[in-house]
Protein backbone atom coordinates (compact mmCIF):
# COMPACT_ATOMS: atom_id res chain seq x y z
CA UNK A 1 0.00 0.00 0.00
CA UNK A 2 1.68 3.60 -0.95
CA UNK A 3 -0.10 5.96 1.06
CA UNK A 4 0.20 9.83 0.90
CA UNK A 5 -0.86 10.91 4.42
CA UNK A 6 1.57 10.40 7.26
CA UNK A 7 -1.25 9.40 9.71
CA UNK A 8 -2.83 5.67 10.66
CA UNK A 9 -5.63 4.49 8.03
CA UNK A 10 -7.78 1.88 9.93
CA UNK A 11 -9.06 0.72 6.55
CA UNK A 12 -5.73 -0.56 6.02
CA UNK A 13 -4.85 -1.57 9.43
CA UNK A 14 -7.89 -4.02 8.65
CA UNK A 15 -6.26 -4.91 5.47
CA UNK A 16 -3.25 -5.97 6.47
CA UNK A 17 -5.39 -8.13 9.27
CA UNK A 18 -7.34 -9.70 6.61
CA UNK A 19 -4.57 -10.65 4.22
CA UNK A 20 -1.74 -11.69 6.63
CA UNK A 21 -4.40 -14.39 7.48
CA UNK A 22 -4.89 -15.32 4.45
CA UNK A 23 -0.98 -16.50 3.52
CA UNK A 24 -0.17 -13.06 2.22
CA UNK A 25 2.40 -10.30 2.69
CA UNK A 26 1.61 -6.94 3.12
CA UNK A 27 3.47 -3.24 3.71
CA UNK A 28 2.90 -0.14 4.03
CA UNK A 29 5.02 3.15 2.55
CA UNK A 30 4.21 6.11 3.82
CA UNK A 31 5.27 8.69 0.83
CA UNK A 32 8.35 10.86 1.41
CA UNK A 33 9.39 12.06 -2.48
CA UNK A 34 8.69 9.90 -5.47
CA UNK A 35 12.01 8.98 -5.43
CA UNK A 36 12.32 7.15 -2.70
CA UNK A 37 8.67 5.28 -3.15
CA UNK A 38 10.20 3.93 -6.35
CA UNK A 39 13.52 2.59 -4.38
CA UNK A 40 11.11 0.81 -1.89
CA UNK A 41 8.89 -0.35 -4.55
CA UNK A 42 12.08 -1.97 -6.39
CA UNK A 43 13.53 -3.30 -2.94
CA UNK A 44 10.15 -5.12 -2.28
CA UNK A 45 8.91 -6.43 -5.82
CA UNK A 46 5.51 -6.73 -4.70
CA UNK A 47 2.26 -8.73 -6.97
CA UNK A 48 0.17 -5.51 -6.54
CA UNK A 49 0.26 -1.64 -5.56
CA UNK A 50 -2.72 -0.47 -3.79
CA UNK A 51 -3.87 3.31 -2.51
CA UNK A 52 -6.99 4.08 -0.27
CA UNK A 53 -7.94 6.88 -2.16
CA UNK A 54 -9.82 9.74 -0.41
CA UNK A 55 -11.46 12.30 -3.65
CA UNK A 56 -9.58 15.45 -1.99
CA UNK A 57 -6.11 13.60 -2.86
CA UNK A 58 -7.48 11.58 -5.99
CA UNK A 59 -5.37 14.26 -8.11
CA UNK A 60 -1.97 13.62 -6.36
CA UNK A 61 -2.84 9.85 -6.20
CA UNK A 62 -3.09 9.24 -9.92
CA UNK A 63 -0.08 11.39 -10.94
CA UNK A 64 2.03 9.23 -8.65
CA UNK A 65 0.59 6.11 -9.65
CA UNK A 66 1.15 6.98 -13.26
CA UNK A 67 4.89 8.18 -11.85
CA UNK A 68 4.80 4.49 -10.87
CA UNK A 69 4.32 2.67 -13.96
CA UNK A 70 6.49 4.52 -15.75
CA UNK A 71 8.83 2.37 -13.92
CA UNK A 72 7.36 -0.76 -13.46
CA UNK A 73 4.75 -3.56 -14.85
CA UNK A 74 2.76 -3.95 -11.57
CA UNK A 75 -0.65 -4.11 -11.39
CA UNK A 76 -2.25 -0.93 -9.44
CA UNK A 77 -5.69 -1.03 -7.51
CA UNK A 78 -7.49 1.92 -5.84
CA UNK A 79 -9.52 1.28 -3.20
CA UNK A 80 -11.12 3.66 -0.75
CA UNK A 81 -14.09 6.37 -0.80
CA UNK A 82 -12.57 7.93 -4.36
CA UNK A 83 -13.40 4.43 -6.09
CA UNK A 84 -16.30 3.48 -4.65
CA UNK A 85 -17.97 6.09 -5.40
CA UNK A 86 -16.84 7.23 -8.80
CA UNK A 87 -15.58 3.75 -10.32
CA UNK A 88 -14.78 5.45 -13.86
CA UNK A 89 -11.62 6.36 -12.39
CA UNK A 90 -10.54 3.03 -13.78
CA UNK A 91 -10.65 4.63 -16.99
CA UNK A 92 -7.49 6.22 -15.84
CA UNK A 93 -4.04 4.93 -17.70
CA UNK A 94 -2.36 4.19 -14.74
CA UNK A 95 -5.66 2.08 -13.05
CA UNK A 96 -5.52 -1.49 -13.61
CA UNK A 97 -8.45 -2.59 -10.98
CA UNK A 98 -10.84 -0.60 -8.08
CA UNK A 99 -12.11 -2.64 -5.08
CA UNK A 100 -15.79 -0.87 -4.60
CA UNK A 101 -17.03 -1.25 -0.84
CA UNK A 102 -15.38 -2.95 2.02
CA UNK A 103 -12.06 -4.89 1.09
CA UNK A 104 -11.63 -7.40 3.70
CA UNK A 105 -13.16 -10.77 1.81
CA UNK A 106 -11.80 -9.37 -1.87
CA UNK A 107 -8.43 -8.22 -1.45
CA UNK A 108 -7.46 -11.23 0.57
CA UNK A 109 -9.25 -13.30 -2.83
CA UNK A 110 -7.33 -11.25 -5.05
CA UNK A 111 -3.66 -11.86 -3.87
CA UNK A 112 -4.28 -15.65 -3.63
CA UNK A 113 -5.74 -15.61 -7.51
CA UNK A 114 -2.42 -13.87 -8.52
CA UNK A 115 -0.10 -15.99 -6.56
CA UNK A 116 -1.63 -19.47 -8.10
CA UNK A 117 -1.52 -17.45 -11.59
CA UNK A 118 -5.73 -17.69 -11.79
CA UNK A 119 -7.98 -14.50 -13.46
CA UNK A 120 -9.57 -12.41 -10.98
CA UNK A 121 -12.09 -10.46 -13.20
CA UNK A 122 -14.69 -12.14 -11.82
CA UNK A 123 -14.32 -11.22 -7.85
CA UNK A 124 -17.03 -9.53 -6.75
CA UNK A 125 -16.04 -5.58 -5.51
CA UNK A 126 -13.75 -4.84 -7.99
CA UNK A 127 -13.59 -3.68 -11.90
CA UNK A 128 -11.03 -5.12 -13.88
CA UNK A 129 -9.46 -3.82 -16.73
CA UNK A 130 -7.54 -5.72 -19.30
CA UNK A 131 -7.14 -5.55 -22.77
CA UNK A 132 -8.69 -2.61 -23.05
CA UNK A 133 -12.19 -4.35 -21.45
CA UNK A 134 -13.53 -3.29 -18.27
CA UNK A 135 -15.34 -6.15 -16.32
CA UNK A 136 -17.90 -4.49 -13.82
CA UNK A 137 -18.16 -6.76 -10.67
CA UNK A 138 -21.36 -6.28 -7.84
CA UNK A 139 -20.77 -5.89 -4.70
CA UNK A 140 -20.60 -8.66 -2.11
CA UNK A 141 -23.34 -8.13 0.68
CA UNK A 142 -21.73 -6.06 3.85
CA UNK A 143 -20.06 -8.37 6.31
CA UNK A 144 -22.13 -8.98 9.44
CA UNK A 145 -21.82 -9.86 12.14
CA UNK A 146 -18.82 -7.43 12.06
CA UNK A 147 -16.78 -9.37 14.65
CA UNK A 148 -16.12 -12.07 11.74
CA UNK A 149 -13.56 -9.43 10.23
CA UNK A 150 -10.10 -10.49 11.76
CA UNK A 151 -8.99 -8.26 14.31
CA UNK A 152 -7.49 -4.95 13.84
CA UNK A 153 -2.96 -5.14 13.19
CA UNK A 154 -1.57 -2.10 13.37
CA UNK A 155 2.24 -4.02 12.61
CA UNK A 156 2.16 -2.39 9.31
CA UNK A 157 2.76 1.11 10.34
CA UNK A 158 5.75 -0.32 12.87
CA UNK A 159 8.35 2.66 13.13
CA UNK A 160 6.76 5.11 10.74
CA UNK A 161 5.51 8.62 12.11
CA UNK A 162 2.08 7.14 11.30
CA UNK A 163 1.69 6.35 15.18
CA UNK A 164 2.55 9.99 16.60
CA UNK A 165 -1.78 10.49 16.16
CA UNK A 166 -3.19 8.61 19.61
CA UNK A 167 -4.87 5.38 19.53
CA UNK A 168 -7.44 5.09 17.14
CA UNK A 169 -11.10 2.96 17.36
CA UNK A 170 -13.67 2.64 15.08
CA UNK A 171 -16.18 0.23 16.97
CA UNK A 172 -19.06 1.36 14.32
CA UNK A 173 -19.38 1.50 11.11
CA UNK A 174 -21.92 3.17 9.25
CA UNK A 175 -23.86 6.02 9.32
CA UNK A 176 -27.84 6.51 9.37
CA UNK A 177 -27.66 10.23 8.75
CA UNK A 178 -27.91 12.47 5.26
CA UNK A 179 -25.95 15.18 5.50
CA UNK A 180 -25.52 17.26 1.78
CA UNK A 181 -21.79 17.24 2.04
CA UNK A 182 -21.06 13.92 3.12
CA UNK A 183 -20.58 10.77 1.01
CA UNK A 184 -22.95 8.64 3.57
CA UNK A 185 -26.18 9.07 1.82
CA UNK A 186 -24.32 7.78 -1.09
CA UNK A 187 -22.65 5.39 0.10
CA UNK A 188 -25.88 3.78 1.23
CA UNK A 189 -27.77 4.15 -2.02
CA UNK A 190 -24.99 2.05 -3.58
CA UNK A 191 -25.32 -1.14 -0.70
CA UNK A 192 -29.17 -0.51 -0.79
CA UNK A 193 -30.46 -4.55 -0.19
CA UNK A 194 -26.67 -5.66 0.94
CA UNK A 195 -26.83 -5.48 4.21
CA UNK A 196 -27.21 -3.06 7.34
CA UNK A 197 -26.07 0.08 6.90
CA UNK A 198 -25.01 0.86 10.73
CA UNK A 199 -23.08 -2.38 12.64
CA UNK A 200 -21.21 -2.75 15.67
CA UNK A 201 -18.87 -4.96 16.74
CA UNK A 202 -19.48 -7.03 20.07
CA UNK A 203 -18.50 -4.77 22.94
CA UNK A 204 -15.59 -7.45 23.90
CA UNK A 205 -14.55 -6.89 20.51
CA UNK A 206 -14.21 -3.28 20.10
CA UNK A 207 -12.15 -3.77 23.00
CA UNK A 208 -9.85 -6.17 21.93
CA UNK A 209 -9.55 -4.19 19.09
CA UNK A 210 -8.56 -0.93 21.31
CA UNK A 211 -6.02 -3.37 23.21
CA UNK A 212 -4.60 -4.08 19.83
CA UNK A 213 -3.79 0.16 19.11
CA UNK A 214 -2.21 0.73 22.36
CA UNK A 215 0.44 -2.30 21.40
CA UNK A 216 1.81 0.43 18.59
CA UNK A 217 0.40 3.91 19.87
CA UNK A 218 1.64 5.85 22.90
CA UNK A 219 -0.64 5.74 25.43
CA UNK A 220 -3.02 8.69 25.90
CA UNK A 221 -6.69 9.20 25.26
CA UNK A 222 -8.29 7.10 23.27
CA UNK A 223 -9.81 8.81 19.68
CA UNK A 224 -13.13 6.99 19.41
CA UNK A 225 -13.40 7.72 15.53
CA UNK A 226 -16.90 6.54 14.40
CA UNK A 227 -20.13 8.53 13.40
CA UNK A 228 -22.67 6.52 15.37
CA UNK A 229 -22.35 6.68 18.58
CA UNK A 230 -25.64 7.06 21.05
CA UNK A 231 -27.80 5.20 17.99
CA UNK A 232 -27.74 1.80 20.15
CA UNK A 233 -27.64 3.46 24.11
CA UNK A 234 -27.77 -0.54 25.82
CA UNK A 235 -24.51 -1.76 23.50
CA UNK A 236 -22.82 1.64 24.15
CA UNK A 237 -23.29 0.74 28.30
CA UNK A 238 -21.78 -2.89 27.88
CA UNK A 239 -19.16 -1.42 25.65
CA UNK A 240 -18.14 1.11 27.81
CA UNK A 241 -18.30 -0.86 30.93
CA UNK A 242 -15.79 -3.53 29.38
CA UNK A 243 -13.81 -0.55 28.03
CA UNK A 244 -13.21 0.83 31.91
CA UNK A 245 -12.64 -2.79 33.25
CA UNK A 246 -9.81 -3.54 30.37
CA UNK A 247 -8.50 0.19 29.44
CA UNK A 248 -10.09 2.83 31.68
CA UNK A 249 -8.02 5.41 29.74
CA UNK A 250 -9.84 8.97 28.88
CA UNK A 251 -11.36 9.03 25.35
CA UNK A 252 -12.66 11.65 22.73
CA UNK A 253 -15.75 10.76 20.29
CA UNK A 254 -17.89 12.16 17.18
CA UNK A 255 -21.37 12.86 18.27
CA UNK A 256 -24.46 14.27 16.40
CA UNK A 257 -25.50 16.96 18.61
CA UNK A 258 -29.31 15.08 18.26
CA UNK A 259 -28.19 11.68 19.86
CA UNK A 260 -26.33 13.89 23.33
CA UNK A 261 -29.10 12.88 25.25
CA UNK A 262 -28.68 13.40 29.08
CA UNK A 263 -28.90 9.31 29.21
CA UNK A 264 -25.89 9.16 26.81
CA UNK A 265 -23.84 11.58 28.37
CA UNK A 266 -24.53 10.63 31.64
CA UNK A 267 -23.47 7.30 30.70
CA UNK A 268 -19.78 9.06 29.07
CA UNK A 269 -19.15 11.00 31.97
CA UNK A 270 -19.07 8.26 34.10
CA UNK A 271 -16.69 6.49 31.73
CA UNK A 272 -14.33 9.54 32.30
CA UNK A 273 -14.62 11.30 28.50
CA UNK A 274 -12.33 13.90 27.86
CA UNK A 275 -13.86 15.80 25.16
CA UNK A 276 -16.89 15.38 22.94
CA UNK A 277 -16.82 16.24 19.05
CA UNK A 278 -19.81 17.76 17.79
CA UNK A 279 -20.85 18.95 14.57
CA UNK A 280 -21.90 22.85 14.29
CA UNK A 281 -21.14 23.34 10.96
CA UNK A 282 -23.12 26.46 10.70
CA UNK A 283 -24.88 28.78 12.85
CA UNK A 284 -27.12 30.12 10.37
CA UNK A 285 -30.41 27.60 11.14
CA UNK A 286 -31.52 28.49 7.83
CA UNK A 287 -28.23 27.09 6.14
CA UNK A 288 -28.20 23.69 8.19
CA UNK A 289 -31.76 23.35 7.10
CA UNK A 290 -31.85 24.17 3.48
CA UNK A 291 -28.31 23.71 2.47
CA UNK A 292 -26.79 21.28 4.69
CA UNK A 293 -29.69 18.88 5.55
CA UNK A 294 -29.29 19.26 9.27
CA UNK A 295 -32.05 19.70 11.24
CA UNK A 296 -31.32 21.19 15.28
CA UNK A 297 -31.86 23.94 15.83
CA UNK A 298 -28.98 27.02 17.88
CA UNK A 299 -30.79 26.22 21.29
CA UNK A 300 -30.64 22.52 21.02
CA UNK A 301 -27.08 22.94 20.44
CA UNK A 302 -27.01 25.49 23.62
CA UNK A 303 -28.41 22.51 25.27
CA UNK A 304 -26.40 19.96 24.43
CA UNK A 305 -23.12 21.98 25.27
CA UNK A 306 -24.38 23.03 28.95
CA UNK A 307 -25.41 19.09 29.41
CA UNK A 308 -21.79 18.53 28.60
CA UNK A 309 -20.02 20.72 31.01
CA UNK A 310 -22.32 20.27 33.50
CA UNK A 311 -20.64 17.09 33.45
CA UNK A 312 -17.12 18.46 33.42
CA UNK A 313 -16.98 16.93 29.42
CA UNK A 314 -15.03 19.79 27.07
CA UNK A 315 -16.20 20.20 23.26
CA UNK A 316 -14.51 20.79 20.08
CA UNK A 317 -17.24 21.63 17.11
CA UNK A 318 -16.72 21.37 13.35
CA UNK A 319 -17.71 24.30 11.52
CA UNK A 320 -17.12 25.39 8.11
CA UNK A 321 -16.79 28.93 6.43
CA UNK A 322 -17.81 29.80 2.73
CA UNK A 323 -21.09 27.94 2.05
CA UNK A 324 -23.24 27.80 -0.65
CA UNK A 325 -25.82 30.94 -0.13
CA UNK A 326 -23.70 31.76 3.40
CA UNK A 327 -23.58 35.39 4.16
CA UNK A 328 -21.16 37.09 6.06
CA UNK A 329 -23.83 37.81 9.21
CA UNK A 330 -24.22 33.95 8.43
CA UNK A 331 -20.91 33.00 9.46
CA UNK A 332 -20.79 35.52 11.94
CA UNK A 333 -24.01 33.26 13.67
CA UNK A 334 -21.80 30.35 13.96
CA UNK A 335 -18.87 32.41 15.80
CA UNK A 336 -21.81 33.59 17.79
CA UNK A 337 -23.42 29.78 18.86
CA UNK A 338 -19.93 28.76 19.73
CA UNK A 339 -19.59 31.49 21.87
CA UNK A 340 -23.14 30.54 23.29
CA UNK A 341 -21.96 27.01 23.65
CA UNK A 342 -18.74 27.73 25.36
CA UNK A 343 -16.96 25.43 23.69
CA UNK A 344 -13.65 25.00 24.56
CA UNK A 345 -12.11 23.73 21.02
CA UNK A 346 -13.76 25.19 18.43
CA UNK A 347 -12.18 23.72 14.67
CA UNK A 348 -13.23 25.76 11.50
CA UNK A 349 -12.38 24.76 7.32
CA UNK A 350 -13.29 26.25 4.49
CA UNK A 351 -15.91 24.17 2.61
CA UNK A 352 -15.06 21.36 0.09
CA UNK A 353 -17.46 20.37 -1.74
CA UNK A 354 -17.17 16.46 -2.93
CA UNK A 355 -18.55 15.89 -6.08
CA UNK A 356 -21.35 13.46 -5.89
CA UNK A 357 -23.05 15.15 -2.61
CA UNK A 358 -26.45 16.83 -2.88
CA UNK A 359 -24.58 20.05 -1.70
CA UNK A 360 -23.13 20.29 -5.02
CA UNK A 361 -25.89 19.98 -6.63
CA UNK A 362 -27.11 23.11 -4.95
CA UNK A 363 -24.06 25.04 -5.47
CA UNK A 364 -24.40 24.43 -8.99
CA UNK A 365 -27.48 25.21 -9.43
CA UNK A 366 -27.11 28.67 -7.33
CA UNK A 367 -23.98 29.30 -10.01
CA UNK A 368 -21.24 28.59 -7.15
CA UNK A 369 -19.70 26.28 -9.07
CA UNK A 370 -19.11 25.72 -13.06
CA UNK A 371 -21.17 22.50 -14.84
CA UNK A 372 -18.52 20.35 -15.35
CA UNK A 373 -17.20 20.57 -11.70
CA UNK A 374 -15.09 17.35 -10.72
CA UNK A 375 -12.82 15.79 -8.73
CA UNK A 376 -9.84 17.28 -10.39
CA UNK A 377 -11.17 21.09 -9.69
CA UNK A 378 -11.10 20.50 -5.86
CA UNK A 379 -7.89 21.42 -3.14
CA UNK A 380 -6.26 18.66 -1.50
CA UNK A 381 -6.69 20.40 2.07
CA UNK A 382 -9.47 21.69 3.86
CA UNK A 383 -7.53 24.93 5.04
CA UNK A 384 -7.07 26.09 1.51
CA UNK A 385 -9.15 28.79 -0.10
CA UNK A 386 -12.40 28.16 -1.41
CA UNK A 387 -13.32 27.21 -5.01
CA UNK A 388 -17.06 28.79 -4.71
CA UNK A 389 -17.52 31.20 -6.93
CA UNK A 390 -19.50 34.43 -6.25
CA UNK A 391 -17.32 34.34 -3.03
CA UNK A 392 -14.30 36.92 -2.45
CA UNK A 393 -11.63 34.21 -1.40
CA UNK A 394 -9.47 36.46 0.39
CA UNK A 395 -12.59 37.51 2.88
CA UNK A 396 -12.92 33.74 3.11
CA UNK A 397 -9.28 32.84 3.97
CA UNK A 398 -9.13 35.63 6.20
CA UNK A 399 -12.71 34.33 8.09
CA UNK A 400 -10.93 30.97 8.55
CA UNK A 401 -7.72 32.85 9.86
CA UNK A 402 -9.71 33.96 12.54
CA UNK A 403 -12.48 31.76 12.97
CA UNK A 404 -11.26 30.13 16.52
CA UNK A 405 -9.65 33.69 17.90
CA UNK A 406 -13.37 35.60 17.59
CA UNK A 407 -15.12 32.57 19.41
CA UNK A 408 -12.54 32.41 22.05
CA UNK A 409 -11.86 35.99 22.49
CA UNK A 410 -15.16 37.71 21.85
CA UNK A 411 -14.35 41.32 22.93
CA UNK A 412 -12.14 41.21 20.11
CA UNK A 413 -14.74 41.02 17.26
CA UNK A 414 -14.80 44.99 16.39
CA UNK A 415 -10.84 43.84 15.88
CA UNK A 416 -11.05 41.11 14.14
CA UNK A 417 -13.57 42.31 11.74
CA UNK A 418 -10.95 45.23 10.60
CA UNK A 419 -8.25 42.35 10.00
CA UNK A 420 -10.36 40.38 7.77
CA UNK A 421 -11.47 43.26 5.76
CA UNK A 422 -7.52 43.29 4.73
CA UNK A 423 -4.96 41.65 2.66
CA UNK A 424 -4.93 37.64 4.06
CA UNK A 425 -0.75 37.78 4.90
CA UNK A 426 1.86 35.52 6.28
CA UNK A 427 1.36 36.97 9.98
CA UNK A 428 -1.86 35.88 9.68
CA UNK A 429 -2.07 32.34 8.34
CA UNK A 430 1.08 31.77 11.19
CA UNK A 431 -1.41 32.82 13.61
CA UNK A 432 -4.13 30.98 12.49
CA UNK A 433 -1.84 27.68 12.59
CA UNK A 434 -0.21 28.50 15.81
CA UNK A 435 -3.94 28.25 17.36
CA UNK A 436 -5.41 25.67 15.06
CA UNK A 437 -2.45 23.36 16.57
CA UNK A 438 -3.23 24.62 20.01
CA UNK A 439 -6.45 23.56 20.36
CA UNK A 440 -6.23 20.48 18.03
CA UNK A 441 -3.45 19.27 20.79
CA UNK A 442 -5.68 20.35 23.70
CA UNK A 443 -8.85 18.72 22.49
CA UNK A 444 -7.24 15.36 22.36
CA UNK A 445 -4.40 15.39 25.12
CA UNK A 446 -1.62 14.78 22.91
CA UNK A 447 1.81 14.58 24.44
CA UNK A 448 3.83 17.64 23.12
CA UNK A 449 6.50 15.67 21.31
CA UNK A 450 5.04 13.26 19.35
CA UNK A 451 2.35 15.94 18.67
CA UNK A 452 5.49 17.97 17.32
CA UNK A 453 6.57 15.50 15.16
CA UNK A 454 2.95 14.41 13.73
CA UNK A 455 2.67 18.38 12.83
CA UNK A 456 5.86 18.67 11.02
CA UNK A 457 5.23 15.59 8.93
CA UNK A 458 1.46 16.89 8.36
CA UNK A 459 1.94 20.80 7.33
CA UNK A 460 -1.41 20.85 6.03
Amino acid sequence: MVQLQIAPYVGTAYLNAATRRAGHEFAVHLVDGHEKTLGRIAAMKPSLIGFSCMTPLANKTLSLAAEIKKHFDIPIILGGPHPTLFPEVIQEDAVDMICRGEAEETLPELLTAIDRGQPYTGIRNLWVKQQGQIYRNPIRPLVDPLDNIPLIDWSCYRGTAALNSPPLAFPIRGCPFSCSYCFNAPLRKIYAGLGRPVRHFSASRSVQEIEQALEFFSPSPVLFASDSFGIDLPWMSDFLDAYSARIDLPFVLLLEPQLATETFVDLIAKHRCHCVALGVESGSERVRREILNRRYTNQQLVAVADRLHRRNIKIRTYNMVGLPTETEAELWQTIDVNVQMKTEFPRGAIFTPLPGTQIVETALREGYLEEGFSFKSIPTTILSTTVLKKLDRDRVTNLLYFFQTAILFPKWRSLLKFLVSRKPNLLYRLWFSWVYVYLHRKSENRKLIPYIKYVLRNPQ
